[in-house]
């Protein structure tokens, strides 16, 4: 649309003249009728400004051209305009809503609505992409309105337009000079303060410290120190860490970042005063998990050739602390093995509930942790938390990819006791089972303290309730000898074993009752797999003759043609007259490589551990090759064990 000939009050009585001339040209016969009776201005004006209030933007714009194509000379010509290109700009029509800001501002200079029209055209430009001359009418309009109660938004625009040209100080300048002189509108206060907030979290060392000078003052301050303060801490630079934290404490009276500033100033004094090469371990050496404990800290002291073996001596000092198996008692451990041992990184713990409360505790105050859990997502509570340990999901791939992958198996039956345990690994299997294309075929669950499983293996096979009535059983009792002699037994029903494999989530104990009854029920040419409980020796003796072929998970494996492997056994059998597991195993291969970190040049931080970690690449252990994925996850692979006579084989 065009207005620019109601523009000049000179040109527009000629054009009306034209259209006259044509009009009385064309027209053969003098009209009778009298010529409608044009409305006042006022009242058309009027009833445009009924649309423009109630939202009716089709009808305003009618009615707004309509006004101006009678009126164009009307005092009231130029808000008409005005309201035609906000209309435009309602509609994304920002160049026709440009051309129109602009005739205005050109063609009526004394018009009242000015700020707004200069407002608006540095809006469209910025709309359309052209931030640099938005800007420069931004600008503008700043030196010739001032102090205009459209300020405040011209403030915002111009944050936006130096953030559309990459020069995200001059942004934040702009914005905090909007949240400064205080917004009244409350959306576009929000909207300041979010877009300030956001450049603190994502600006780096240099741009922030120019960002403090801006915002002293300000409750902006705080919040660049922390930031400045947590990324010096990141890159190790203790005393400018130190310093950013003691300007935060400075620099407010709000007692939430006092203290905040306080707890980052009690972290950094930590990491300047660990002790290098001192190692905390917290394990359950009393109490209910205690045999599990002792086991990874012989390992550990075994790995710290503590027993006269200098080829595995090296700069680690142990600080150990017995949770007994309590999150309380670990987490006052852990106090003590920071505060006072001043200890470079930790071991442990082992429980589930014990390791949570640990990790996020350790997280919290930056000290490095890698514990020995198979909870899952441990290592999501945050970058300091690592874990050396086999996790259920990487048991149930292994066995599921040997199995339905390489043999082919297809349906699956799940036996899995009714406890945490088993009820995590049968959800896990089957979902894992169903990702892959395979099919559960059935499955059942019983007590974790029940001996007898009959009930359970009828169900899997169709057996349960094909059992005759107790009646038909009595009568049957009652029988005389020559009509029992008379009548033909039935064929006893055979088991549907409609499955390849089945699936038992439990230790070995619990396994040894279960295979002898599989083969009872007659439940034969199915492959029995399980988990790394079912690793012992014991199973053997128990059941060894139910258990051929079986494949199970392990993380462990006393591997005769492994030097590394056998020379740890052997030294393990000598210092404590027992065969080691997989617990003492993890225990010896994480404190040599713990080791190994503390023994690289300039590491004086637990920071620099921590990196040490994430940059350890295939270290050689006798539980295989140990790296971490960014998110802190042990990498090594679970060993795949099958019952082969009488022992136990790696699965080829």
């Amino acid at each position: 649309m065009r207005f620019r000939t109601i523009g000049s009050a000179k040109a527009v009585p000629a054009v009306l003249v034209g259209i006259a001339f044509f009009l009385g040209a064309c027209q053969i016969k003098p009209s009778v009728e009298k010529a409608p009776e044009r409305k006042p201005p006022e009242d058309l004006f009027v009833f445009a400004e009924g649309y423009w209030q109630r939202g009716q933007w089709p009808e305003a714009l009618e009615a707004y051209k309509a006004f101006l194509e009678q009126y164009p000379e009307d005092k009231k010509s130029p808000l008409a305009l005005h309201r035609v290109a906000e209309i435009a700009l309602r509609s994304k029509e920002y160049g026709e809503a440009l051309k129109i800001l602009r005739e205005i501002r050109e063609e009526f200079p004394g018009y009242e609505g000015l700020p707004g029209v200069h407002y608006e055209i540095a809006r469209c430009l910025y709309l359309l992409g052209d931030h640099e001359a938005s800007k420069e009418e931004a600008l503008k309009w700043l030196n010739r309105f001032g102090r205009h109660e459209m300020r405040e938004k011209v403030l915002y625009l111009l944050g936006e337009d130096f953030e559309a040209l990459g020069d995200r100080l001059e942004a934040f300048r702009w914005w905090l000079l909007a949240e400064q002189e205080g917004i009244s509108d409350l959306p576009l206060r929000t909207q300041v303060r979010e877009r300030l907030e956001k450049i603190i979290a994502q600006s780096p060392i240099g741009a922030l410290e120019s960002m403090a000078e801006y915002a002293t003052g300000t409750d902006f301050a705080p919040k660049i120190f922390y930031r400045m303060a947590v990324l010096l801490l990141e890159d190790k630079d203790l005393e400018g860490a130190k310093e950013m934290a003691m300007a935060l404490v400075r620099s407010t009276s709000e007692q939430a970042w006092v203290s905040k500033g306080r707890d980052l100033l009690e972290r950094i004094q930590a990491e300047m005063s660990v002790r290098p090469g001192v190692v905390g371990c917290l394990l359950p050496l009393s109490g209910p998990f205690a045999i599990y404990g002792e086991e990874v800290l012989r390992g550990i002291q075994l790995g710290m050739g503590l027993f006269g073996d200098p080829a595995q001596s090296g700069p680690v000092e142990l600080a150990v602390r017995d949770t007994k198996g309590s999150p309380q008692v670990a987490l006052e451990g852990l106090e003590e093995l920071v505060q006072k041992e001043k200890v470079t990184a930790l071991i442990g713990p082992l429980s589930s509930r014990t390791a949570v409360s640990v990790a996020e505790k350790a997280q919290e105050i930056g000290v490095p942790i890698i514990t020995l859990t198979q909870k899952e997502g441990i290592t999501e509570i945050g970058d300091m938390v690592f874990r050396n340990f086999l996790t259920p999901s990487r048991e149930v791939d292994r066995i599921l990819d040997a199995t339905l992958t390489e043999m082919g198996l297809r349906r699956y039956a799940l036996l899995y006791p009714d406890n945490t345990y088993g009820r995590f690994f049968m959800n896990l299997f089957w979902d894992r089972l169903q990702e892959m294309g395979g099919e559960v075929t059935g499955v059942e669950t019983y007590d974790p303290e029940q001996t007898d499983f009959a009930d359970q293996i009828k169900k899997m096979t169709g057996l349960f309730f094909r059992r005759p009535p107790s009646l038909v059983r009595e009568r049957r009792a009652m029988r005389p000898p020559e009509q029992e002699e008379c009548e033909i037994e039935p064929e006893k029903p055979e088991p549907i074993v409609d499955f390849d494999a089945v699936f038992i989530p439990d230790n070995y104990q619990r396994v040894a009752m279960i295979a002898p009854q599989l083969l009872y029920h007659e439940v034969v040419d199915v492959l029995l797999m399980g988990t790394s409980l079912w690793q012992s020796p014991k199973l053997l003796e128990l059941a060894g003759d139910y258990v051929q072929e079986a494949l199970f998970t392990s993380g462990f494996f006393a591997n005769p043609d492994d030097p590394e492997v056998m020379a740890f056994l052997n030294a393990y059998r000598a210092d404590f007259d027992s065969t080691p597991g997989i617990l003492a195993a993890i225990g010896y291969d994480t404190v040599r490589l713990v080791s190994r970190i503390l023994s690289r040049e300039g590491l004086r931080t637990r920071r620099d551990f921590q990196e040490g970690l994430f940059e350890c690449k295939g270290f050689s252990g006798v539980t295989g090759e140990i790296s971490f994925s960014p998110q802190g996850e042990v990498e090594t692979q679970p060993l795949l064990l099958t019952i082969a006579g009488g022992g136990m084989a790696l699965f080829q």
